[in-house]
């Protein structure tokens, strides 16, 4: 059975679709500062901190429809776009979805979903939207829209009847590393994202380590480090510190006493840090709001820990470069061979072509291959390809870090989903004009497969239990299909190598060797299935010598470019191409043959 499409509606606290941590690996919140250098005010500012217990500033509900942390709605992009006002009581001027050209006059570009107006648990705080208490707290509403990997925030939102209103929002593209402009706000004080700074259920409990850092809030602030934008008073010496101040919690703090989960979100805090973002209680962590929290183990767990137990990282410190680790596909097989790109970034989020060190690999999964240690020269230009140099062989998520050799400040990572081995042996074999069979070989461990179609009406995946499949498919199509293995935890694996088939209708089908003659009939034919999989396989159609064959016989010319053609069709798919019969056609010396035409059509079917 074909897996539904269905017009997707707005989830508060849903799944986003999207790889974690949020935004470029090398963003701030995504920055390992484990060896960052200490501020030169460090004793200062964690004194004016003063003793303080952390507390966690989420969980479930509080009762007559309060929340605790912050709710956030997953929607899509057919999500209406509503018009939010910032005139009454906000910054229009350094808000998005706002004519800057035209008296600051706002438009629809908010995805709201329509439950925050009525219903509980969509708005920070709790109640609908149609409350009021803007006066009295932030109400902020966070969107992620999946199918377009965007944020939009919204601070001091209200509806009152027939519109929103806010004091601020902002707008971000999570493909990107782009900050606010300087002194602008965003939803949030220090001028940054709220989102990707909070302590989620889903990443505490999930498969691997949280990779980012956290939002946190002190009572005051003032001037603005990066990477903030905003400040909402003038800095006058070390404190109150500026928005941007990262703290990072000391190695040396004993947190193995805590259940796995808050250790977990302990060791984010000493790779990653904090990063304050707002004015409120001191040593607030921000996280989101979901029933499953359980307050009664959070709450005395941060309350152990004190700002004596952090130090302050130099302030508006970033590293000389970065790297960004890519992978073909974030899932791959246990096993399985994969490779890897990395891109060096310099502190500008530019590619550093000139970039001349050595990196080194690590991963969480002891038993993985790895590559050697490689130094980039003035060629790689910042990018390097790792080709087939990684091989994991641990089932979960697992980490891979790549640090210079000489500057450990230089580092990133990027988690990858270790399942089951990929399928091999994948065939498709077009039975009928109307019917394709696939079957491929079992993998260790898999529990099911998916199959993915790819035609001309777009893709499709097939979810299944066994290794073979009979696909019913309109006729004279082409296809390529893909399948990968799922275990018993959801894992999935890399795909197999593809293979294509072509459901059109052949002529004198088999041809027979030494018997059936070769017409213009077979060769058109041909011609229209090869240019067919080109389209699917993205390279588009060709154009063959010729186009009328009637009354013509076909030559070394027609015979070389059907060969060419198919053959950059296959590659195009991902598939090999073996060698054909007589491989070098002479002009006078090679009989076309029916064998020529047949090992064609095979290789389309």
């Amino acid at each position: 059975m074909l897996a539904a499409f269905v017009l997707a509606f707005a989830v508060q606290g849903g799944t986003i679709p999207l790889e974690w941590p949020l935004f470029p690996p090398n963003n701030w919140w995504n920055t390992d500062v484990s060896h960052a250098p200490v501020d030169s005010s460090n004793t200062t500012i964690i004194n004016w901190i003063g003793a303080n217990g952390l507390h966690p500033d989420f969980g479930g509900n509080a009762g007559g429809g309060d929340v605790y942390g912050f709710p956030f709605a997953v929607v899509d992009s057919s999500q209406t776009k509503l018009t939010v006002d910032f005139s009454e009581w906000g910054w229009p001027d350094e808000s998005d979805g706002v004519d800057h050209n035209n008296n600051d006059t706002s438009f629809p570009f908010y995805p709201v979903p329509s439950e925050c107006i009525s219903q509980t648990g969509w708005v920070e705080g709790g109640q609908p939207g149609t409350v009021d208490q803007h006066d009295t707290d932030d109400r902020h509403i966070l969107m992620v829209d999946k199918t377009n990997n965007a944020l939009y925030e919204l601070y001091n939102v209200w509806y009152d009847g027939t519109k929103w209103k806010a004091a601020s929002g902002a707008y971000w593209n999570m493909n990107t590393n782009s900050r606010r402009p300087d002194t602008w706000t965003s939803a949030d004080a220090a001028g940054l994202q709220i989102l990707p700074g909070l302590v989620r259920y889903d990443e505490a409990f999930g498969d691997g380590e949280i990779r980012h850092a956290f939002r946190f809030t002190l009572n005051s602030a003032a001037g603005y480090v990066y990477p903030a934008s905003h400040k909402t008073s003038t800095s006058t010496g070390d404190t109150p510190p500026p928005y941007g101040l990262r703290l990072r919690l000391k190695s040396t703090t004993n947190i193995s006493s805590y259940p796995a989960y808050i250790q977990k979100i302990f060791r984010a805090m000493m790779k990653y840090g904090l990063i304050l973002a707002d004015q409120g209680t001191n040593m607030y962590i921000s996280g989101t709001y979901d029933t499953r929290w359980v307050n009664g183990e959070l709450n005395p767990a941060f309350g152990d820990l004190h700002a004596s137990d952090f130090e302050v990282i130099q302030r508006g410190w970033q590293p000389t470069y970065s790297y960004i680790i890519a992978f073909p596909s974030s899932s791959v097989g246990n096993g399985d061979v994969t490779s890897a790109t990395v891109t060096v970034y310099d502190a500008s989020y530019n590619v550093a072509t000139a970039y001349t060190g050595t990196i080194h690999f690590t991963s969480t999964d002891g038993a993985a291959t790895l590559p050697v240690n490689y130094t980039f020269t003035g060629a790689d230009a910042g990018t390097h390809t790792f080709t087939n140099g990684f091989t994991f062989r641990t089932s979960g998520t697992q980490v891979v870090t790549g640090t210079d050799a000489v500057t450990n400040t230089i580092t990133n990572s990027r988690g990858v989903i270790v399942g089951p081995p990929a399928p091999t042996g994948l065939t498709a074999t077009a039975d009928t004009t109307t019917h394709v069979s696939l079957s491929w070989v079992a993998s260790s461990g898999a529990t099911s497969y998916e199959i993915l179609r790819i035609s001309a009406a777009g893709q499709q995946t097939i979810p299944v239990a066994v290794t073979n499949y009979g696909d019913t498919v309109p006729a004279g199509g082409a296809y390529i299909y893909k399948v990968r293995a799922i275990d018993v935890s959801s894992r999935y694996s890399g795909y197999s190598t593809p293979d294509v088939a072509t459901t059109k209708s052949f002529t004198d089908d088999p041809l027979a060797a030494h018997a059936t003659k070769v017409k213009a009939i077979q060769v058109t034919e041909l011609r229209d299935a090869i240019n067919a999989l080109r389209t699917v396989a993205g390279i588009g159609t060709t154009t063959f010598t010729d186009a009328s064959l009637t009354g013509l016989k076909m030559t070394k010319t027609h015979l070389d470019e059907l060969r060419a053609a198919l053959t950059a069709a296959r590659s195009a798919a991902g598939l090999s191409n073996a060698a054909y019969t007589d491989p070098t056609i002479t002009a006078h010396g090679t009989q076309i043959k029916a064998a020529h035409i047949q090992e064609l059509r095979d290789r389309l079917k």
